[in-house]
């Protein structure tokens, strides 16, 4: 047996930088009717598991209700028009609110549209019919195609929703989308409404609530109006290449939540321009009506009579503001993307690699292993990096200045590094002009 005067034992530490979701949403939103809503924020990977978690409303009845009556008296205030079922097993039976009233006891007084059929006993469950605003929102982001990973829910109160605060909640998660469920933005005053909120939010949070936390915000517009009132609403806090505003013609459907799953199902630097989207919708938007959107950066719901099938699309991709060269989503998200990607990387430098000519090389080498791939993918054209203080490194001591050796000098004392990477992202193409020509 040799004998062995050093023994050495190999063991492998790869270093797996963090990573960063690229479409997982927040929906804050009106939960049941009579709640007094919850700040929790829970994840979901599944509609039906949200639909579970914000029901339409539940409440009980705080008295007997006999056959034929036709008020109920309940602990919670449905609007009228909703449609509930009153007990449970053979005897529940579905009615429906004319207009209900507050009682001297606390509790509301409904007036139905028919009488009961049966007697029901007080503390008989209440349970109204339909999706809350939450969960409509949470489903029809899941129904784009592609879908989501992953979305996350906070309810507000439904009678007094308390944006700010669900904002607040929201702002401790790494989510790259914020949505405001069923929250059009129309003519009410802009002061404190929740979508400016929303914007005031998404450019909060983006420039200081820390690594992993930069994100949009989508918002839809008030459907019932012209395009030309639609126009005018981009403005103050909303205006910003943080918020993306969409313009529609649905009854019914929460189209910001709509586009929210859209945007979510494609890697960021995928322009969302012609992506389908899952929704009810008929009517469409003039050439006049669009031309009018687009100078103020809003998108519209368009059906291209090129794509066959007669499906609904997004009309463009643009940001609410085309400031700083950020007029497309894809670009803003890229730009986020990249970021933590970088930082992700370099992290393993922090406190261990030198100010030297070795460790400012691994620097590079570190941020190569972030970009080379993405220029093999096609996401980005090319890159550079460049570190100035490594240009003084690399050249010959006695070449170098009095100011030159005082700047390594103080760099070293501070151990702060400057780094510049510029990124050539090529957009894709967004329109194309033909000239056809006939020629005997």
């Amino acid at each position: 047996m040799p004998f062995n005067y050093v023994t050495v034992k190999a063991s492998s530490e790869l270093f797996a930088p963090a990573t960063r979701a690229y479409g997982d949403i927040v929906v804050i939103g009106k939960g049941a009717i009579g709640s007094t809503g919850s700040s929790d924020a829970l994840p979901f990977a599944y509609p039906s598991d949200a639909v579970d978690a914000y029901p339409k409303g539940v409440t009980k009845l705080t008295e007997k209700t006999a056959a034929a009556a036709t008020t109920l008296s309940t602990r919670a205030n449905f609007p009228a028009g909703t449609v509930v079922t009153v007990g449970e097993g053979a005897t529940a039976e579905d009615c429906t609110v004319k207009s209900t009233a507050a009682s001297d006891n606390g509790a509301f007084t409904w007036t139905l549209e028919t009488g009961m059929a049966v007697e029901h006993a007080a503390g008989e469950d209440v349970v109204a019919h339909g999706l809350s605003d939450l969960a409509a929102a949470i489903s029809i982001a899941f129904r784009q195609t592609p879908p989501p990973t992953r979305i996350w829910g906070v309810q507000v109160a439904y009678g007094s929703p308390d944006w700010e605060k669900g904002l607040k909640v929201a702002k401790e998660l790494a989510v790259q989308i914020v949505v405001l469920a069923n929250s059009p933005l129309g003519e009410q005053p802009a002061t404190d409404h929740p979508v400016e909120l929303l914007a005031k939010h998404v450019d909060t949070v983006s420039n200081t609530g820390g690594d992993g936390k930069e994100r949009i915000g989508v918002a839809m517009l008030d459907p019932t109006l012209t395009a030309a009132k639609m126009k005018d609403l981009n403005k103050g806090a909303i205006h910003t290449d943080r918020m993306v505003l969409i313009a529609h013609r649905s009854a019914k459907d929460d189209v910001a939540a709509a586009v929210a799953g859209a945007i979510a199902g494609y890697e960021p630097h995928v322009s969302l321009l012609l992506k389908p989207l899952s929704i009810d919708m008929t009517e469409f938007f003039s050439v006049g009506d669009i031309d009018t959107l687009v100078a103020k950066s809003i998108n519209w719901v368009t059906s291209p009579p090129l794509l066959p099938g007669g499906g609904l699309y997004m009309g463009e991709g643009l940001t609410a503001s085309p400031s700083h060269n950020k007029k497309y989503i894809d670009i803003v998200r890229t730009l986020d993307d990249v970021g933590f990607r970088i930082k992700a990387s370099l992290i393993e430098a922090i406190g261990d690699l030198r100010i030297d000519r070795p460790g400012l090389r691994t620097v590079v080498t570190l941020v190569q292993t972030v970009l080379s791939p993405l220029v093999s993918k096609g996401v980005i054209e090319s890159y550079d990096i460049q570190i100035p203080l490594l240009v003084l490194l690399e050249r010959d001591r006695a070449t170098l200045t009095a100011d030159e050796v005082k700047l390594i000098s103080n760099t070293r004392s501070s151990r702060s590094l400057d780094m510049e990477v510029s990124v050539v992202y090529a957009g894709v193409i967004h329109q194309i002009t033909v000239k056809l020509s006939l020629k005997g």
